[in-house]
């Protein structure tokens, strides 16, 4: 694909796996759906977003009939994208699109979801390609200014409380918190916690989240006789097979294995 674009993608409740030659942005407009990459997954709905680097294999899941995505397919190789790249001072294959990354939209964004929906499907019925340039322009340069007010030198000497957030994840794990929202619990602005989560812990939120959620995971299947799918849905995931293949990469055994050696005594403590 040499030219970048924006289209709507209705999900509605259809699953499968996706790995494309370019990369992308995943919008949350309506309904919600599951993605996941290799050792990071996240839930998308209104105006939370994955960044996904070119070639990065991802599994998808749609949660509900009206689940549907805005995308935004990149071309790095698109003259228009190395031009905006240059506009916003930033390599997007070393910045944005460096590793697969949910992030969430900045609160006033939100209303240009509604806008770019019905400007697509005007588009489409005028068969007119400058609209989908002008949105691949709006929300990239959304994104461009998400990162780069994430900038790291006002933030040294400042901590987070760790237990505080586990209290917040663990309190949440059958519906992973977004950044926004584990951001405005602890009244920072989401790009700031985004830094200085980094800087304290060396992983994303996201990746701290799903740690959370897989330490609970291998407690219930080494201390409780509940199945595997109401293990999955203990801890987010939509469905046992989804959940097994994220425990895999986190334990390098599968949900099952682990169950069937675990010892008969076993007595680990609650990490909830």
């Amino acid at each position: 694909m040499n030219r970048s674009q924006a289209r709507r993608n209705l999900i509605a409740r259809q699953r499968g796996e996706h790995c494309h030659d370019y990369a992308q942005v995943l919008i949350g407009w309506r309904g919600r759906m599951d993605c996941e990459f290799q050792g990071n997954a996240g839930r998308l709905a209104n105006g939370r977003a994955a960044l996904v680097p070119a070639s990065a294999g991802h599994l998808y899941a749609g949660l509900s009939e009206d689940s549907e995505l805005l995308v935004i397919d990149v071309s790095l190789n698109d003259p228009y994208i190395r031009a905006l790249e240059q506009a916003c001072e930033l390599n997007f294959s070393q910045t944005l699109f460096q590793r697969p990354e949910f992030v969430c939209l900045d609160a006033a964004a939100l209303p240009l979801l509604d806008f770019a929906a019905g400007q697509l499907r005007r588009g489409l019925e005028q068969g007119g390609s400058v609209v989908s340039y002008q949105l691949v322009s709006l929300f990239m340069t959304q994104l461009c200014q998400l990162y780069s007010s994430a900038a790291p030198s006002p933030l040294r000497g400042s901590r987070l409380a760790v237990a505080e957030l586990d209290r917040l994840i663990d309190r949440r794990l059958a519906e992973p918190p977004s950044n926004g929202e584990l951001a405005a619990a602890i009244n920072l602005s989401e790009s700031h916690f985004h830094c200085l989560f980094q800087r304290q812990f060396g992983l994303t939120p996201q990746q701290y989240v799903m740690n959370r959620r897989m330490q609970r995971a291998q407690f219930l299947l080494l201390n409780s006789a509940i199945s595997l799918a109401a293990v999955a849905d203990e801890v987010g995931f939509a469905d046992a097979s989804s959940f097994s293949r994220a425990y895999k990469s986190r334990f390098k055994q599968t949900p099952g294995s682990a169950r069937a050696i675990r010892p008969q005594t076993a007595t680990a403590p609650d990490p909830g």
